[in-house]
């Protein structure tokens, strides 16, 4: 008996260290995912938009002769810049997650710690329709299904944008259900802002566009989600649970 206790002691014990090491590298490839961001440049490099890993806007410059530009093809070069970064960081991203995945397939299950006990499988959700590009002046209205299927969620979500303003109003920023840019406006006052005060409020107003566009995304799924379903903990404190438990099996 002592004998199998001490064989399942380090059983377990090798498997935690395993399960430590899967965890660790999970956290060091989401810290190089953080990390991507993607460059675009239009309208002979006047305008350069850089976008994050998720596809949002980080930052944008104009060039030595931007003045030549009017303010309605700077807005749409903007959004033209942003949009082909956005297509190229996701490349980008999709490349430092497929290992990431690889090593999530590898996680044990509860069926692989406890013999004989049946793992349940997870079900495979379809992955959301994109997220629509169309400036929020050309969409028609969006209607209510009569259903509240996963998939109607899905579709909604695909539908979903936010907008936002900076610089009194001046600068107006809209993004889609995945933070992508998808219009800009600027107010007839637009003249009292040199050429980076706009490329600043073009930033903030994007950035506060993404905020609430998350949380319109949260809430459109809050219903589906269990309210006394236990939050993860997040990877530093369950790797230093894993720790913990790892010194008291040896």
């Amino acid at each position: 008996m002592r004998d199998s206790n001490e064989r399942l002691r380090t059983e377990v014990a090798q498997m935690v260290d395993d399960v430590h090491g899967l965890i660790s590298r999970l956290v060091a490839a989401k810290a190089v995912h953080d990390a991507v961001t993607a460059t675009a440049t239009v309208e002979r490099g006047q305008i350069t938009v850089v976008t994050d890993a998720s596809g949002a806007v980080r930052e944008v410059e104009f060039g030595d002769y931007i003045d030549e530009l009017n303010y309605h093809r700077i807005a749409r070069g903007v959004v033209r810049a942003a949009q082909r970064a956005a297509d190229e960081v996701r490349g980008k991203a999709d490349d430092v997650l497929a290992p990431q995945r690889s090593v999530r397939a590898q996680l044990p299950t509860l069926s692989d710690l406890v013999d004989r006990l049946p793992g349940a499988p997870e079900p495979e959700l379809p992955p959301p329709p994109p997220a629509l590009r169309t400036p929020p002046s050309e969409r028609e209205p969006l209607g209510h299904p009569a259903d509240d299927t996963l998939a109607d969620r899905q579709q909604r979500r695909a539908e979903l944008y936010a907008t936002a303003t900076a610089e009194g109003r001046r600068v107006t920023a809209s993004v889609n259900a995945d933070g992508v840019l998808i219009d800009i406006q600027f107010s007839g006052a637009i003249g009292d802002l040199d050429y980076d005060e706009i490329a600043a409020a073009i930033t903030d107003a994007a950035r506060v566009a993404v905020a609430s566009v998350a949380r319109k995304v949260a809430e459109l799924y809050a219903p589906t989600v269990a309210d006394d379903r236990p939050a993860f903990p997040g990877p530093d404190i369950l790797l230093a649970g894993l720790e913990r438990l790892r010194d008291q099996l040896r």
